[in-house]
């Protein structure tokens, strides 16, 4: 096994080319991502430099095995699940494609099912704040900024995600 690296680096799920890109420069370098905590930490391993496509993919009931198979039979390698999001990869060659999804639709619905989370995070927070009774003022007040925050996080994600959505649909 070789040496394990930890790397930090931002990254928004509308940014997931971006990302891709990096994961792919970091395998270039000899570092393959062994797990991620989505956010912002990643572990490589060590290892030969090697020409690799990374695609991430978001389920939020995890890979079952008709979903597993159906990327292991494209000859992809499933690297890390974390918070409902898988990451893929396989090594790069040429003439063959290293695209998870073959058509536009099926790109597209990955990032519906992350606004519909979103949403519902969001709806879920103003309900919370509507239907829990604040003991105290200060309370209330702290209530109040956890869900301007979450709103404004999430309808701020909910338009960045729509755009990717119509850029990957063609529109």
């Amino acid at each position: 096994m070789g040496k394990l690296v930890r790397k930090f680096k931002v990254w928004y799920v509308w940014q997931d080319e971006e990302h891709q890109q990096w994961l792919q420069e970091m395998a270039a370098q000899g570092l393959h991502l062994r797990s991620t905590n989505m956010c912002c930490v990643h572990t490589f391993e060590r290892g030969a430099p090697a020409d690799m496509a990374y695609r991430w993919d978001v389920r939020y009931f995890g890979p079952n095995a008709e979903y597993r198979q159906l990327f292991q039979d494209a000859g992809w390698e499933l690297v890390t699940s974390t918070v409902g999001w898988h990451c893929w990869r396989k090594a790069r060659t040429a003439g063959a494609s290293t695209e998870i999804f073959t058509q536009r639709a099926d790109n597209a619905a990955k990032y519906l099912r992350v606004i519909r989370l979103f949403a519902l995070i969001v709806a879920a927070e103003a309900l919370a704040y509507w239907l829990i009774p604040a003991r105290h003022e200060y309370a209330e007040g702290l209530a109040w900024g956890m869900f301007v925050g979450t709103a404004v996080v999430g309808l701020v994600a909910l338009a960045k995600l729509s755009k990717r959505m119509k850029e990957v649909q063609g529109a």
